[in-house]
């Protein structure tokens, strides 16, 4: 055995010692009751590991420094991969955040476009409804118009028929009064007049009659337009 050997490895041993409470923590409470990506674990992890390195270099003892840099890079390891995950988690807790925003902005537009629909709806059934009325009422007005030319029509026929039949009397009347003997031809002529005076009131009649019917019609079809 080398000389050197000796101190070493009593080196070693009495570093062993001084390591021993820090060793116990480690095994005792560190292990057992921390998880392995306990940010406290770690740093305690990594700072034995580093002086076990450190101690492993200065003892000239591989075996100690390379259990040394084990132990540390196994906390700088789980470190950073406890540091990811930790921003991952924050980024999901922030992409949740932007979802949930988006989808409150997404229902209210959504339910912003339903109101702006119905609103559309009712006022284009508002403005069916007043354009029908309209039609209405410029075609109750139009049949009103006709129906009252029609009347008027009849009745300036029949007056007219009235006033040439009342005409003839009154002539046939004075020539009587006068004494006047008329030809064959002339009481011919007169009763030819009054014929023809007769036809046309009766043609003024019917033309009033059928005026009636047809005003009758008219009102009868608005009543029935308003029934409904």
């Amino acid at each position: 055995m080398s000389p050197l050997t000796l101190p070493k490895k009593a080196a070693r041993l009495q570093y062993e010692l001084v390591r021993l409470p820090a060793t116990l923590v480690e095994d005792q409470l560190v292990v057992r009751l921390l998880e392995d990506d306990s940010s406290f674990r770690l740093a305690y992890e990594g700072a034995l590991g580093s002086l076990d390195e450190r101690a492993g270099r200065l003892l000239g003892d591989d075996e100690l420094a390379k259990r040394g840099a084990a132990l540390r890079r196994r906390a700088d390891v789980l470190a950073t991969a406890a540091q990811l995950e930790a921003k991952a988690a924050a980024r999901k807790a922030e992409a949740d955040q932007t979802l949930e925003a988006e989808k409150r902005t997404a229902a209210q537009e959504r339910a912003s476009a339903a109101s702006t629909r119905e609103k559309g709806l009712r006022q284009a059934t508002q403005a069916e409804k007043a354009e029908k009325e309209r039609v209405r009422r410029e075609t109750e007005a139009r049949e009103q118009a006709e129906t009252e030319r029609v009347e008027q029509q009849a009745a300036d026929r029949k007056a007219k028929a009235a006033k040439a039949e009342q005409a003839q009397k009154q002539r046939i009347a004075a020539e009587e009064k006068a004494g006047t003997a008329a030809p064959k031809a002339q009481l011919q002529e007169a009763a030819e007049l009054a014929s023809d005076a007769s036809r046309k009131r009766n043609q003024a009649e019917r033309l009033s009659e059928l005026a009636d019917v047809e005003a009758d019609s008219r009102r009868a079809a608005r009543e029935a337009r308003a029934a409904r």
